[in-house]
């Protein structure tokens, strides 16, 4: 999988050379600003087509390897929420009434993501136990509250 994040990220900057065909193929049917126009297009477009397989492709792999390790634990219910923020890969892992398991799956998530190729690409990783009628919404709330007093204790130095 790290191969073809690897080929991805490469193939993006293809978009260059693409750009420079759809000019010249334009060029003489709309004229030089619409050529130019459809070029930057084209590029930008390619350009952000790779970025975001590059993206679904780590997020899908880290994905991957968290519920293995859910599953390695045993049987508990669990929802794992991938999130691309500018710094990285941020992960979520809901486990739903785990309680005395829920150690135990974070030393396999932990162990898990040792091995992986993509842990490079993860920038945050945030597991809770949540009981069954707590609403999805009120705790990535908390999540999120959490997340930002950790990013404010470490831009201040603590």
């Amino acid at each position: 999988m790290e191969r073809q994040v690897r080929v991805i990220g490469l193939a993006k900057w293809l978009c260059i050379p693409l750009g420079c065909i759809m000019f010249y193929g334009t060029v003489n049917s709309f004229g030089p600003f619409a050529a130019r126009l459809l070029s930057l297009a084209a590029m930008a477009g390619f350009f952000l087509l790779m970025r975001n397989e590059q993206h679904r492709l780590i997020g899908e792999t880290i994905a991957g390897d968290i519920r293995d390790a859910i599953q390695e634990v045993g049987n508990v219910e669990s929802f794992v929420e991938i999130r691309r923020v500018k710094s990285g890969i941020l992960a979520r892992v809901y486990l739903v009434n785990a309680r005395e398991k829920a150690v135990f799956v974070q030393r396999a998530i932990t162990r898990k993501l040792e091995e992986c190729s993509m842990k490079k690409y993860l920038w945050v990783m945030q597991l809770t136990d949540m009981p069954a009628g707590v609403s999805l919404e009120e705790t990535q709330q908390k999540l999120n509250e959490k997340l930002m007093e950790e990013l404010r204790r470490r831009h201040k130095g603590e």
